[in-house]
């Protein structure tokens, strides 16, 4: 079924975008910031949907920079909301049972997170697993608004350029 569901994805991030390249934005923000909002993370394949979208707007010629405006700010968005979730909640949040589902990752990130504070948030981002826990636990252990989105707005930035300036370029140099 989930197989089933991500090849459905992929195959909408593409025909939309084909379709209507100024979607890129929205459809670049919705992906990132399900990939980065905690809970939803471990739903959305956001990195093969994100590649896809690249290598499309690419085959299409079309900039890739309004969906990495997008990228962006959907991943500091849902870093944001997850680091505040954990501010307001702290441990309270395992009483969620949306969250208790998830009590081990939550768990791991958190040790993650103490052995390396604020460089978690940045180190996180580009850890599949610990992408949208790690703020969780961040805002849980009451780290700092500034430290925190220092680190957060840096990762994003350069894992939204990771993501999708690839897909743009193989396509560009394999389809001139």
């Amino acid at each position: 079924m989930f197989h089933g569901w991500v090849e459905d994805a992929v195959t909408f991030i593409t025909s939309a975008t084909q379709a209507h390249p100024f979607w890129a934005l929205p459809l670049a923000f919705a992906i990132a910031f399900t990939e980065s909002f905690v809970g939803l993370s471990f739903l959305v394949p956001g990195f093969l949907l994100l590649v896809t979208l690249g290598g499309v707007l690419g085959a299409a010629h079309v900039s890739v920079l309004p969906a990495w405006a997008g990228a962006v700010s959907g991943a500091v968005l849902g870093d944001w909301i997850s680091w505040w979730l954990g501010c307001h909640y702290h441990h309270q949040i395992l009483d969620f049972p949306w969250f208790r589902r998830f009590e081990d990752q939550i768990e791991k990130a958190l040790h993650f997170f103490h052995r390396w504070g604020a460089w978690a948030i940045f180190i996180g981002r580009f850890l599949g697993p610990f992408r949208a826990t790690v703020p969780l636990v961040a805002g849980m252990a009451e780290l700092e608004f500034m430290p925190f989105m220092l680190a957060n707005i840096s990762s994003a930035l350069i894992w939204a350029t990771l993501l999708l300036a690839p897909g743009a370029e193989i396509v560009r140099h394999f389809f001139r």
